[in-house]
């Protein structure tokens, strides 16, 4: 691999990870979520730690993914997050003939989208750091 396909493949998990980091930190509104939540029959006493768990998730597999620090690992979490909650949240099918098909369609697709660039990440062997590693040296001193 060379020096100009390892930079853009750096650069591009920090760009899918920037979503996810801005909404784990919660930059993006989290009541929304929390109230679908609630609408899909989740439990009022659950929501709180769902809602933790889930930005927990998208901050600690974010950084992983942006640092390159068992990347491939992060994008599959995330796609373990992200599947359900695509599902749960943007259901543009019942909401046809309405004006919030669009936004649900067009949010979905963003997801499906995202879900796209982190299989590419998980399916990409050789990744590299964001940050150089030290050389490792070949035998026990």
């Amino acid at each position: 691999m060379n020096s100009l396909q390892r930079n853009v493949l750096a650069l591009s998990r920090v760009l899918v990870a920037i979503i996810f980091l801005l909404n784990g930190f919660g930059v993006v509104n989290q009541a929304q979520p929390a109230n679908e939540l609630l609408a899909h029959g989740a439990p009022a006493t659950l929501v709180p730690f769902l809602m933790l768990s889930g930005r927990t998730l998208e901050i600690v597999a974010g950084f992983c993914l942006a640092f390159g620090i068992y990347p491939r690992l992060a994008a599959l979490a995330l796609m373990l997050f992200l599947v359900p909650a695509t599902f749960a949240a943007h259901e543009f099918w019942q909401v046809k003939d309405t004006a919030s098909y669009t936004p649900q369609l067009v949010n979905f697709l963003k997801n499906t989208a995202m879900m796209g660039g982190l299989l590419f990440i998980a399916a990409t062997k050789s990744q590299p750091t964001l940050l150089p590693r030290a050389p490792r040296s070949g035998g026990r001193t």
